[in-house]
């Protein structure tokens, strides 16, 4: 079966995907790239902007018109555009819908307009299982039309920690439903250094303690770098979404880092306390505080979980992972089996 792939973070058709992890010649893969510039993803706005949605439409249509026996989407801009091209045209190719994230369609006129889009799809890819129930109320669609698969980074790796680091650092990073103003409180009292990476918009109003240096418009290497280099790598999150905090997750268990995280909802799929993480309680910040002073100053307690980090993320969240869930689901929701006949 041949299936047609857009993206928002495709360049060109020959990028690196998890389909290239696909074992076998069953399926076969095109990719389709995106129209406009990649975006600062810490500074980006909770909902597309016209100029977004404008790229995403035409991304939609040429992936609607390549020849295939099936379309998969990433991200729920382009599932929506795509089964909006879909009905325009009466084409029931199967959809599947990967990386389905969203909080941005809660408004009336808004789930109206997914709904009708996205009642299209034949099987949501979601990367918390607490999104299952969610997503499925918030769309009126059947439970079983979505599927649970853990989050997969499949760049790079380096896990060595530098040897004799003269000046170690807590490190966190991202924006979206992150607690800053709990974190600042903890490593304020603790007093060390502290490199911050996020968009101002995460960070207003706030006022960032003396030992805490704010970063922004870093390269993404460099991002991976710091983490991997970090003594403490820290999630500071808010209860808001369904669920939060999944790439920094992944990446920092991919490259064999544990985490400092808040205990919140929405993230039992990864997170393993005392073996993957140690977590904080939502807004403790004494919690936190004594969480980052435990693995900061334990040698023996950071090496112990970032292996549990990484042994879970060789498990969970590798490209080959990824690509044997979705080889089931394809096989699943094959051209012989569509959702609907509208």
């Amino acid at each position: 079966m041949h299936w047609v792939v857009a993206a928002p973070y495709f360049e060109t058709a020959e990028d690196r995907w998890i389909s290239d992890a696909v074992d076998g010649d069953q399926h076969q893969f095109t990719l389709i790239p995106r129209y406009g510039d990649d975006r600062n993803w810490h500074n980006s706005k909770p909902r597309a902007g016209l100029g977004e949605w404008g790229d995403r439409i035409r991304q939609a249509g040429q992936a609607v018109r390549a020849p295939g026996d099936g379309l998969i989407t990433a991200f729920p801009q382009l599932a929506a555009a795509v089964g909006a091209h879909q009905q325009l045209r009466r084409d029931h190719r199967p959809l599947v819908a990967w990386v389905f994230n969203t909080e941005g369609i809660n408004s009336g006129v808004r789930r109206l307009v997914a709904r009708a889009s996205l009642r299209r799809v034949d099987r949501f890819v979601v990367h918390s299982s607490a999104e299952i129930e969610a997503y499925s109320n918030l769309l009126g669609l059947p439970a079983d039309r979505f599927t649970f698969v853990p989050f997969q980074y499949g760049g790079d790796i380096e896990t060595e920690r530098p040897v004799g680091q003269d000046e170690p650092y807590v490190f966190t990073t991202g924006s979206a439903f992150r607690d800053y103003d709990t974190f600042f409180r903890a490593v304020d009292k603790l007093g060390y250094r502290t490199l911050v990476l996020s968009g101002s918009r995460a960070l207003a109003g706030l006022q960032v303690p003396t030992n805490v240096e704010v970063l922004d418009q870093i390269p993404r290497p460099e991002i991976r770098r710091l983490v991997r280099h970090a003594r403490v790598n820290v999630l500071p999150l808010s209860p808001d979404a369904a669920t939060a905090g999944l790439v920094t997750i992944v990446e920092a268990f991919r490259h064999g880092r544990a985490l400092v995280a808040t205990r919140r909802p929405g993230l039992d799929d990864y997170f393993i306390e005392d073996e993957t993480v140690l977590c904080a309680d939502l807004h403790d910040v004494t919690g936190l505080a004594e969480a980052i002073e435990r693995m900061w100053s334990d040698e023996n307690e950071r090496a112990r979980l970032d292996l549990g980090a990484t042994e879970f993320g060789l498990t969970h969240c590798t490209d080959e992972a990824a690509a044997r869930h979705l080889v089931r689901i394809l096989d699943e929701v094959g051209p012989e089996v569509p959702a609907e006949v509208r």
